[in-house]
């Protein structure tokens, strides 16, 4: 058994506590939380760290596959200029490179305290990584396409990689999901969310305001790309709704959903999907968006309608590192009435819950092996972060 003190421990189910002692077991699983003279006596050693104790991080929502981007993208252009930067940059890289990135990623990741990700996949570039690391990963198999002709193909192609995925990665789990609201045909989003029924999904959501024009009337940036990309169908001429109102009929009530970014979304679109979804989760990625659009969500309108909220870094193409600590610092730096610890349970146990490890992860609480980070540099007695405020992992989870 190991006993570890700090200036402040954040247990993130139950409120911080000061002057007191977490008891993990030599494999990381919590033994409690106890104060110093409940062990007086009792104990020989107690490991001390300046700064705060807190479970570790969950990303859910990140791009692994795409960090061999980093430092290509230009900032604060759009999404739409974003997406033609990236698709001409790709046809030059090398797998070489894509494989050198995922991994110095996903070990940076760790480092800074990222115990679990939910993370997307286009093609089987991750794959080897997951294979032989001891990081939790759930793969979201991503599909997309507009042209209804394609739709079986596409559907029969994500069958075969979700298959290689879940073959060669038994420990962790893996889902096909839409990419988002605009990006596939009716065929394709039925074909999907009937296979998926009873799994995690995610999709991109209303990151800037192009989707909405498209669903109202057809007409802005991503019309104009999906003509480029489908020169032969049909124009889409819109539904005259809000993005989430015109594709919900092809999901269940009970499914549970990852809406990611969320940047221009508002009350009547928080309302419509917390009335239809029994599980909705908001997945906030901050820096992603001041990268791509230098826009933030309206927060407070999400916390004051009670909505579940995560974090996720989304990728190093619109990202300088993948680190949910620096997800938070931005949060804090923005919304600086956002309590930390309320910023810390976004990070932590929310992201437990949806990928539904909560009796593993996310808190600390007896029985449970969420991994221990240890944050330095921070105002312990007002839990303040400040530019100088570091993560790192001490404890490992599942270990």
């Amino acid at each position: 058994m190991q006993y570890l003190s700090a200036n402040c421990i954040i247990p993130v189910i139950g409120h911080p506590v000061f002057n007191h002692v977490l008891a993990v077991s030599d494999e990381g699983i919590i033994d409690g939380i106890f104060s110093i003279d409940e062990l007086k006596g009792q104990i020989n050693e107690i490991i001390h760290y300046e700064g705060a104790l807190c479970p570790g991080f969950i990303n859910t929502h990140c791009h692994l596959e795409l960090s061999w981007a980093k430092g290509l993208i230009a900032e604060g252009r759009g999404l739409d200029a974003f997406v033609r930067q990236l698709e001409n940059n790709r046809k030059s890289v090398s797998e070489k490179k894509v494989q050198d990135a995922i991994g110095l990623a996903a070990s940076q990741m760790l480092q800074s305290g990222i115990v679990a990700t939910a993370d997307i996949a286009n093609g089987i570039h991750t794959l080897d990584f997951k294979r032989n690391t001891k990081q939790y990963f759930h793969t979201f198999v991503e599909v997309f396409g507009s042209n209804p002709s394609f739709a079986v193909s596409i559907f029969e192609n994500a069958l075969l990689l979700k298959k290689q995925f879940a073959e060669h990665d038994s420990l962790n789990k893996v889902s096909i999901v839409p990419h988002s609201t605009y990006s596939l045909s009716e065929e394709l989003f039925k074909l999907v969310t009937t296979e998926e029924v009873e799994s995690l999904l995610s999709i991109h959501h209303q990151e800037n305001l192009d989707e909405k024009l498209f669903f109202y009337d057809g007409s802005g940036s991503i019309a104009d790309r999906r003509k480029a990309f489908n020169p032969d169908i049909q124009p889409f001429l819109g539904t005259g709704k809000r993005p989430m109102e015109s594709i919900v009929g092809y999901f269940h009530h009970d499914q549970k959903l990852l809406l990611v970014h969320n940047t221009v979304s508002e009350q009547q679109d928080i309302d419509f999907v917390r009335h239809f979804f029994k599980h909705p989760y908001w997945c906030f990625c901050p820096n992603a968006n001041l990268f791509i659009e230098n826009r933030l969500p309206e927060i407070d309108l999400f916390r004051a309608s009670n909505c579940t909220i995560t974090l996720g870094t989304d990728s190093l193409t619109s990202n300088y590192q993948l680190s949910i600590f620096e997800e938070i610092k931005t949060l804090q730096r923005h919304f600086p009435h956002i309590p930390l610890t309320e910023l810390l349970s976004w990070g932590t146990i929310n992201g437990a819950r949806f990928l539904g490890m909560e009796h593993q992860l996310g808190s600390f609480e007896k029985g449970k092996s969420p991994g221990i980070v240890l944050i330095e540099n921070l105002d312990t007695q007002t839990l303040t972060l400040t530019p100088e405020s570091t993560s790192r992992l001490i404890i490992p989870a599942f270990s």
